[in-house]
């Protein structure tokens, strides 16, 4: 859980203009006012939403994420949940506008199931913004350390999604230059993550990332998936 920790405050703090490219992607998906995410962490992500009306919320497994999370974002609502349990979620059928789930299902082994979940708890017409990682050849023993089962490709990521009963309307990879610095640090010099958290690095990332926002590529490091309740 340490490890964990640290790389979520990495990416607070070292990765910060990655994240915020990366929210600037999601904020344009998003709809309605009543706002979940889930796997929310230490909040690093929906504390940018906060500066917004929307009205939002957060849940997660692990109550030392959450801790975190309150901190960062006092008037924010967090709850602990697990996306494995369908009889938990049931209080909440037909609640959210948008659910996010940024980085969260790669780390669950029965993946359609935290989908169903999804569907279940968003109202009809409802969207569901989905971040994943991408591309199996780049999956490393940073991936599995950090709880990784799979990273994912838009075919992959689409067939199960749809399987829950949604339709997808965008979908789209991400972060072209990040995977080429994934492969090599992790798949080559098989690094973590503390290794190789670098401001420097982390700037020229994100004015990359500026860029690449106006320009889709046919593959990148992560996968970025919109799909709606129909």
């Amino acid at each position: 859980m340490d490890d964990d920790l640290y790389q979520l405050d990495s990416l607070d703090s070292v990765y910060h203009p990655w994240l915020k490219e990366k929210l600037n992607i999601l904020i344009q998906l998003v709809e309605g006012k009543k706002i979940l995410e889930v796997g929310c962490g230490n909040g690093n992500l929906i504390k940018f939403f906060s500066k917004t009306n929307m009205d939002l919320s957060g849940s997660d497994f692990s109550e030392d994420y959450l801790k975190k999370a309150k901190i960062k974002n006092p008037g924010i609502e967090f709850f602990r949940g697990d996306l494995t349990d369908q009889d938990f979620w049931k209080p909440y059928e037909n609640s959210f506008d948008t659910v996010i789930c940024s980085e969260v299902i790669e780390h669950l082994e029965q993946d359609k199931i935290a989908l169903d979940i999804i569907f279940s708890i968003l109202k009809p017409n409802g969207v569901v913004i989905v971040t994943v990682p991408a591309l199996s050849f780049l999956y490393s023993n940073f991936d599995s350390k950090v709880g990784h089962y799979r990273r994912y490709s838009k075919k992959s990521l689409t067939k199960i999604v749809e399987e829950s009963g949604f339709k997808v309307e965008n979908s789209r990879y991400w972060n072209f230059l990040g995977m080429f610095g994934w492969f090599f640090l992790f798949k080559i010099l098989k690094k973590d993550i503390r290794s190789v958290s670098n401001s420097f690095f982390s700037n020229i990332l994100g004015n990359w990332l500026k860029i690449e926002s106006r320009i889709l590529f046919p593959i990148g490091q992560t996968l970025i998936l919109k799909a709606r309740k129909n």
